[in-house]
C-alpha cells in the first residue's frame, strides 16, 4: 500500500486551516499538516517528509514567498503553492521565478479546483521522481556497458528497431563471459 503524501498548510487564519483540513479528511492518501506560524513550518518541515506546502502569501513576520525562499534550498523537490487573496503580478512573478510555485491560488478558492490543484500536484511530483529513478538508472547502466565495452571492444553493437530508435544490444555471448 502506498504512503500517504504530507503536505503541509500555512496560514495565519485558522478558519483557513480548519477548511482546507477538512476538505481533506476524506482523502485517505493525503495526510494534512496545518499551521499558522511559518516559522513553525520551517521546523516541521525539517522534522518531516512534506511532498507539498501551500502557503499564505501575506502573514505577519514571514511571506509565503519568503518561507519558500528559506525551504527551496535544502528541499527543493517539496511543491510549493501560494495561497493568497491579493492578486499582485509582481508578486506572482516572484513566485514562479525565484522560488520555482508550481501554482497561485487566489482566495475565496474553489474547494474542487484546490482538491484537483493539490492532487495533480502530487501526481506531478511523483512523476518526476520516477523520471530522476529512471534517468540514474540509465546512467548506471551507461557506466556498465562502458566498462565492458572498454574491457571487451566491440561487445556491444547498435541497432535500430522499427521505429527509428537506436539501442544497444548484447552480444548473444556476454552471458557466456560474465560466467
Amino acid at each position: 500500500m502506498q504512503e500517504p503524501h504530507n503536505i503541509l498548510i500555512v496560514d495565519d487564519e485558522e478558519n483557513v486551516l480548519k477548511a482546507i483540513k477538512r476538505m481533506f479528511r476524506p482523502y485517505k492518501l493525503i495526510n494534512c499538516i496545518t499551521t499558522s506560524d511559518p516559522l513553525e513550518a520551517l521546523e516541521i518541515i525539517n522534522k518531516k517528509n512534506i511532498d507539498l506546502i501551500v502557503t499564505d502569501q501575506r502573514m505577519p513576520g514571514l511571506t509565503g514567498i519568503d518561507l519558500l525562499k528559506k525551504i527551496t534550498p535544502k528541499h527543493p523537490d517539496i511543491v510549493k503553492i501560494i495561497l493568497s487573496a491579493y492578486s499582485d503580478l509582481n508578486v506572482i512573478l516572484e513566485a514562479v521565478n525565484e522560488v520555482g510555485v508550481y501554482k497561485f491560488i487566489l482566495k475565496p478558492w474553489n474547494n474542487e479546483d484546490f482538491l484537483l490543484t493539490v492532487i495533480r500536484a502530487l501526481e506531478w511530483k511523483e512523476l518526476v521522481g520516477k523520471t530522476k529513478s529512471l534517468q540514474e538508472e540509465i546512467k548506471k547502466r551507461d557506466t556498465i556497458l562502458a566498462y565492458w565495452e572498454q574491457k571487451y571492444p566491440g561487445i556491444t553493437k547498435e541497432k535500430t528497431d522499427e521505429n527509428g530508435e537506436v539501442y544497444v544490444e548484447l552480444e548473444e555471448n556476454l552471458e557466456e563471459l560474465l560466467k
